[in-house]
């Protein structure tokens, strides 16, 4: 599947395998819950979940420029099926629910 959304406050979700998801609006939800998909977004995250061997690009705003986090699922403590956020910092933190 290949997934685009240009509006703010998407939900996008795709548990197809090597899905590609695009979002350029605001405060999206996404979902990825396939093996190696990848999301690729040009504007803020509220909640992002990966599926194995995913990996997705979120920016964030440092105070004095835009920035992109990466996370890739089995690095740096991300983990499949799980929602995460962006902190202030620009890391991925696991979101409870």
């Amino acid at each position: 599947a290949r997934i685009g959304s240009s509006g703010d406050d998407a939900q996008i979700g795709s548990s197809g395998d090597d899905a590609q998801i695009g979002s350029s609006g605001d405060d999206a939800q996404i979902t990825a819950s396939g093996k190696g998909s990848v999301v690729a977004c040009a504007g803020s995250v509220l909640r992002i979940v990966l599926g194995e061997n995913g990996c997705a690009s979120v920016p964030w705003h440092d105070g004095n420029r835009t920035r992109i986090a990466v996370a890739y699922v089995g690095e740096n403590g991300i983990e499949a099926n799980t929602p995460y956020r962006l902190n202030d910092k620009g890391q991925f933190v696991k979101i409870e629910e």
